[in-house]
């Protein structure tokens, strides 16, 4: 890629202590770092770190290219609202990027509500890079599928990007950037040992169900190969 791209995620505090893992920035993080970007982490649901203390560690001595954030809608007003208050405050010329499942139905009013840069719309492992890409060329924006946008004051929805059908092809989950051991013994299922750790992985995306109560991201289904999901099952068994 470029030369020392600089992102940022920041996964929001949920005010548990039983933490999933975010597979979907853990996903992102490593397309970036397979294009040569340096990525950092801040977990405030583990830390429990305030938006201030948060500004004080990651923001105001740094200067990144994109700060993202992801998150589901019920935790919109609760929490990202503030938070991005405080990105915006101290990002300098970051972009803001949001995501998820809580922004992509809504990204018009996402952006106009959190002053965001940009929503990216659906999954967002090729989205991300190209947006990096695009900061650092200071590309045209208008080019980059699965976002919205801003411009003056007019929200742009860019055309949809499709789907990643070969899910073998997305890197594992980097992660070398958490606090595995954090994310691995918070939650423990039922009838396990002491020390058995407990972690989900993804072997497919998409469902089969049409729920009315579910936004589903992308239609379809799509499955990863048994040789793959295997191959992360004994990374995870061995290193994490």
């Amino acid at each position: 890629m470029l030369k020392n791209p600089k992102v940022l995620f920041i996964v929001h505090d949920v005010y548990q202590e039983d933490n999933s893992f975010p597979l979907g920035i853990a996903y992102l993080a490593a397309a970036l770092k397979k294009e040569g970007a340096e990525v950092k982490i801040c977990c405030q649901d583990i830390s429990h770190l305030s938006n201030e203390a948060l500004a004080e560690s990651f923001l105001k001595n740094e200067r990144y290219d994109l700060i993202g954030v992801g998150f589901l809608a019920a935790r919109f007003e609760e929490t990202i609202v503030g938070l991005c208050e405080t990105i915006n405050k101290f990002k300098k010329d970051a972009w803001l990027v949001l995501g998820g499942h809580g922004a992509t139905p809504i990204a018009d009013y996402v952006l106009e509500r959190t002053k965001a840069d940009i929503v990216t719309i659906g999954e967002a492992e090729e989205t991300i890079v190209e947006l990096l890409k695009y900061k650092l060329e200071k590309g045209d924006l208008s080019q980059v599928k699965g976002i919205a946008w801003k411009s003056g004051d007019k929200v742009i929805i860019n055309e949809r990007r499709k789907m990643i059908l070969d899910l073998d092809s997305i890197p594992f989950p980097e992660w070398s950037l958490f606090p595995m051991e954090k994310y691995t013994t918070c939650i423990k299922l039922f009838d396990a040992e002491k020390d058995d750790k407990t972690l989900g992985i993804l072997t497919g995306r998409g469902c089969f169900n049409s729920c009315n109560f579910c936004y589903r991201m992308e239609k379809g289904i799509r499955v990863r190969s048994i040789k793959s999901v295997v191959e992360e099952i004994k990374i995870l068994n061995q290193k994490v």
